[in-house]
């Protein structure tokens, strides 16, 4: 089984996506199933010694913001983007997840573009109590979502047949502290 996460650009995309990997790492262990493996894809590896530990493969690819506000930088970004969505999509192919698993963000974007023309199953997860641009969007063609608040779920799928409320992923050195 192949696992691919994606997302990043900040703590609060990147450690929520551990705290996930980190609980699936558990129930492989657990279950004593082989030949998992997991891989993150984003256009920087945030903390390479935490995907390390927890098993996460790197994959980078590059991606560009599209800003709100005018810049120059939108327009580089841009191609910025389309270049990150042919390396995604090349990628992606040659490792073939059965599954990814998105926290959104302008980084997700290549991966979910090369997820959804590959028909690999999409589950994202917002945590925030307005989802962006890039989750709206795979909201669209998500199999499963995940919210960490019930108002987002009517926002993100009104027939609500594929949301649930999970809350924020958090990792266990965060719920259970080490006593000295």
């Amino acid at each position: 089984m192949k696992i691919l996460f994606t997302g990043g650009g900040s703590g609060g995309h990147f450690y929520p996506i551990i705290a996930v990997a980190e609980k699936l790492r558990e129930i492989v262990d657990a279950e004593k199933l082989v030949d998992v493996k997991m891989y993150y894809m984003s256009n920087s590896p945030y903390n390479q010694l935490v995907l390390d530990e927890v098993g996460l493969q790197y994959v980078n690819v590059a991606a560009g913001k599209l800003r709100v506000y005018f810049s120059i930088q939108n327009f580089f970004d841009m191609f910025k983007t389309l270049t990150g969505i042919f390396i995604a999509l090349w990628k992606m192919f040659l490792i073939y997840p059965d599954v990814v698993f998105s926290k959104g963000c302008y980084a997700s974007f290549p991966a979910l573009v090369a997820a959804r023309i590959l028909r690999i199953p999409v589950i994202i997860h917002e945590s925030d109590s307005a989802p962006g641009r890039v989750t709206k969007w795979s909201a669209k063609f998500a199999k499963r979502i995940a919210v960490s608040y019930p108002d987002v779920a009517s926002i993100l799928d009104p027939s609500g047949t594929r949301v649930a409320w999970t809350g924020q992923p958090m990792r266990s050195t965060i719920t259970k502290p080490t006593l000295n």
